[in-house]
């Protein structure tokens, strides 16, 4: 029985002609497992195997660019049955799809009830798409649970099983990258923008905005400062669990104007919100052209929304100033400007953990 999945060659290949009959993909979300029975299936191309062959598709989604997954299989071993399993970027049932991998395997003579093989691999940080394909065939109906997760078990290619056997294949370490899913997939990248309850001017990654702070007539909480107080509101996103961020305040330095930012989990105009951090500061008195306070902060994994919004408040003087978001670079808070200040600040080091955002 082989233990140890040994690879073959899918990669690289292209879709050309497809058959009729298609069926609809399993789709598998993270956390989440489903138990099938293969059977012969229609409409996928020769590639992945006759018609007549027993298959199964699953579609893996949503995945996150930069994280890391385990897919594990679980069937009763010893029923002598062959089977192979294709990794696809792209709906094989369309014209662009490619294959990264393919494994050959079987489930042996050796009756071991719950033998399971783990998968382990990671989605490139630039993919664009959100889904990956995994096509499952075998020379007979074969009955397996297949389960997804980002709960990682910690596993490597060096585990062995109950029984002895090597049982995890990582298929980072097994190809040249990791996953890089272009095709198909990419309008999920973010849920749709939620509906703005007040004047938020929405910056995207990548994305600046140049404000002068006014009174904001619409009703925010008094938390956040009184309505004749200067402010400007934004709403930082969409953002990706798991990634890390730079937000760079871009002002002259010399007016003597202070002013307060609040980062806060969900809509402060709505009824769920939470301010995850506020901190106060002030321009000086010193002439500083283009002075520069940068802000890093990682948005947990398990977040469920993708937005941040920020309250700035200025005291008294409306404040100029250019609000930037983007992906972290390597400055830390021990990182000093060109006039010899220390200018950044790390909410992860500052904090307990990573802003976690579910509203």
């Amino acid at each position: 029985m082989p233990m140890r999945s040994l690879p073959f060659t899918f990669a690289m290949i292209v879709a050309q002609g497809l058959t009729s009959n298609a069926q609809s993909p399993v789709d598998l979300p993270v956390n989440g497992e489903k138990a099938v029975t293969t059977a012969p299936m229609g409409g996928l191309p020769t590639a992945l195997g006759a018609p007549s062959d027993p298959k199964v598709l699953f579609r893996l989604a949503p995945l996150q660019p930069g994280r890391r997954y385990e897919v594990t299989f679980t069937y009763d071993a010893g029923t002598d049955i062959g089977y192979s399993h294709a990794w696809i970027d792209g709906s094989p049932y369309g014209k662009d799809w490619l294959s990264f991998v393919g494994i050959g395997s079987g489930t042996g003579r050796q009756a071991l009830a719950g033998k399971q093989e783990k998968f382990l691999f990671t989605v490139d940080s630039a993919s664009t798409a959100r889904e990956l394909y995994l096509s499952l065939r075998s020379s007979a109906p074969f009955t397996v649970r297949v389960g997804l997760t980002d709960r990682l078990s910690g596993v490597t290619n060096q585990s062995k099983d109950r029984w002895g056997f090597y049982y995890v294949t990582d298929l980072d370490a097994d190809r040249s990258a990791p996953f890089k899913l272009t095709r198909g997939g990419g309008a999920a990248i973010a849920p749709p923008p939620p509906t703005l309850g007040g004047p938020w001017l929405p910056i995207a990654v990548n994305g600046d905005r140049q404000v002068t702070t006014a009174p904001v007539t619409a009703p925010l909480p008094t938390a956040f400062g009184a309505a004749s107080d200067p402010k400007a509101l934004f709403r930082l996103g969409p953002l990706s669990p798991g990634s890390r961020y730079q937000v760079t305040f871009t002002y002259q330095a010399g007016s003597d104007i202070g002013f307060a930012h609040a980062w806060v989990d969900g809509d402060p105009f709505g009824k769920s919100w939470q301010n995850l951090v506020g901190i106060g500061s002030g321009t000086g008195r010193q002439v500083l052209q283009g002075k520069e306070e940068v802000f890093l902060f990682t948005v947990h994994p398990a977040s469920t929304s993708r937005y941040i919004y920020l309250v700035l408040r200025s005291t008294d003087k409306p404040l100029a100033m250019r609000v930037s978001l983007k992906a972290a670079s390597n400055l830390t808070n021990q990182s000093k400007d060109r006039w010899g200040f220390f200018y950044v600040t790390d909410f992860d080091a500052d904090r307990t953990a990573p802003f976690k955002l579910t509203r």
